[in-house]
């Protein structure tokens, strides 16, 4: 999922358009996120009320209410939304057939309570009786086969819509005189078949992707008024429709039937342009909580906030990726000398004040299939990074692109002033866009220079971390991308069952860092401040705040 936010935490992608971090962790990162001990943060946010639902002898009676920040989102439409705005209220309004454990990172029970695969083409799932919609329309196996139809017919313009293509029929679902997606079957009311059209043993996993949230009949009826206030089926509902630039409010729903419901009774997302702004909010006790605190502000958390600060590992990495349609990037000795004229370990410590963790691999450390010091061309290396630009003729002009208010500034042109003393290029010049209108550009191609972003780990395997960004075609392949030994290895890695898919995934991370479409930079650490009136909180490895765990103490 892509981030637009400032790299600075755990989701996504901030959730910035970006994601981060490249060292093997020796066990599963908990659900709540790896709290992080170092650049003289408390440990106060390591807080333990997430699996019996919170609130201690202090948490409001009624549940309570706090505000929290948000960027303006893309969509609020689930098969529509691929950034960290729209996925923080999302989350919280569906349901899927899966959810994670951030735990273990495997599937649990969502709307499925179990699920089979002899041969992980031919899966079958079994549904509870009790989900139904905020509307009160219940939710049974014919609610999946007319979602996911409709999310994967690319005449609806879904940008998950890719995320299907693994079922059968999707193609011929593009055909207009098919009006059903075949690899998906209601067997009864509450049995529900999908049929791949390649193995997946990552399918459960898979399934716990905000795209594949199921949605009512009533949506269907008027797709836009849907996302001004959408009706889904997860414990909070919305509360009026979706302010644009202003505010997005939920309440909990009280019919939810799953295991662990919000502790608030209503969070008001406050919509900001300006993480800066938001933290002097929070500050000023105006929001009270923001989850992802910009980078300058980094040495200054636990003077402003005390115990009320922390900083989470997640599993959101940052990247600069290279427009491979223009000429000047072509050459992988030119990508793979810029990025060994980056010293990462410089620019986390002066510009992050170490809240960043140098990237080395791709496949996000929190991952069990992470992997410390895979990639050779992310070890700083000055001067085997001048004689190989030299040689491939590197460009001695740049123009370099990142998306505005999110606290990209400083790194970026920490990172241009090293190519400029490292590579002798003469002239770099800077494009700064609102995300939503980056994206845009970016997915035109209309980038001729190297482009920030960033991918959040939404789907904790190693799977999510390579295949959407790097496919042939994909649409978050931004730097255009195309590899057949990539493509191959994936396909070989995904049809593994998963104890078996490791070492795959391995092979297919070796294919990135030697072809090197994108520069790793660093894994986000989540840095988040609060007021006094919340407590419990927490960050998943996506890189969301746990909002449903959150007691409200006054």
């Amino acid at each position: 999922m892509n981030n637009p936010e400032p790299n600075v935490q755990p989701h996504p992608t901030a959730l910035s358009a970006s994601d981060q971090r490249s060292q093997p962790t020796p066990s599963p990162t908990p659900a709540r996120g790896r709290l992080f001990a170092g650049a003289g943060l408390s440990t106060a946010l390591l807080l333990t009320a997430c699996a019996e639902g919170g609130g201690g002898e202090d948490a409001s009676a009624d549940g309570g209410e706090f505000t929290a920040y948000t960027c303006e989102p893309q969509s609020l439409t689930p098969g529509n939304t691929s950034e960290v705005c729209g996925a923080r209220v999302l989350e919280q309004l569906f349901t899927g057939l899966t959810e994670i454990d951030y735990d273990t990172f495997e599937a649990t029970e969502g709307v499925a309570e179990s699920w089979e695969s002899e041969d992980n083409i031919t899966w079958t799932f079994h549904l509870r009786d009790d989900y139904a919609f905020h509307d009160g329309e219940e939710i049974d196996a014919h609610t999946f086969v007319d979602t996911f139809t409709w999310t994967a017919d690319e005449s609806n313009a879904q940008v998950n819509s890719e995320f299907y293509e693994i079922i059968a029929g999707y193609d011929e679902l593009q055909d207009d005189d098919v009006d059903e997606l075949s690899g998906v079957r209601a067997i009864d009311d509450h049995t529900l078949e999908i049929e791949l059209s390649d193995p997946f043993g990552q399918l459960p996993v898979h399934l716990g992707l905000l795209g594949f949230s199921p949605i009512p009949s009533a949506a269907y009826e008027d797709m836009d008024a849907f996302e001004q206030a959408p009706i889904g089926n997860g414990r909070y509902r919305m509360d009026g429709e979706w302010v644009h630039d202003e505010q997005i409010a939920v309440t909990r729903h009280e019919d939810w039937p799953g295991e662990v419901p919000g502790n608030a009774e209503r969070i008001e997302w406050r919509i900001y342009s300006d993480v800066g702004t938001a933290y002097m909010d929070v500050q000023a006790g105006q929001l009270d909580l923001l989850e992802q605190a910009p980078p300058e502000q980094i040495p200054n958390m636990e003077a402003d906030f005390g115990e009320n600060q922390g900083a989470f590992e997640t599993g959101t990495f940052t990247y600069l990726g290279f427009p491979l349609y223009q000429e000047d990037f072509q050459d992988p000795d030119v990508r793979r000398a810029l990025s060994m004229a980056i010293d990462r370990d410089s620019i986390v410590e002066t510009i992050f004040d170490g809240g960043m963790q140098p990237a080395r691999s791709i496949i996000p450390p929190v991952l069990p299939e992470g992997r410390e010091d895979a990639c050779d061309a992310c070890e700083y290396d000055p001067e085997t990074a001048a004689d190989l630009y030299e040689a491939a003729g590197g460009p001695s002009e740049m123009e370099i692109y990142y998306n505005s208010g999110a606290g990209h500034d400083d790194w970026v042109e920490a990172v241009t002033n090293q190519w400029q003393q490292h590579l002798g290029i003469e002239d770099i010049t800077f494009r700064s866009l609102d995300f939503a209108q980056y994206l845009d550009d970016l997915a035109e191609e209309n980038a001729s220079g190297p482009f920030r972003l960033g991918w959040t780990l939404s789907s904790p395997s190693a799977q999510y971390a390579m295949e959407p960004i790097y496919s042939t075609g994909a649409s978050r392949n931004y730097a255009g991308y195309s590899s057949e030994e990539f493509d191959s290895l994936i396909q070989q890695a995904n049809a593994a069952d998963v104890e078996d898919a490791e070492p795959l995934y391995h092979e297919v991370e070796d294919v990135l860092l030697e072809d090197l479409p994108v520069i790793p930079l660093w894994f986000n650490q989540q840095h988040v401040v609060h007021t006094d009136r919340i407590t419990d909180v927490e960050v998943s490895p996506r890189g969301l705040p746990r909002v449903e765990s959150i007691t409200v103490t006054e």
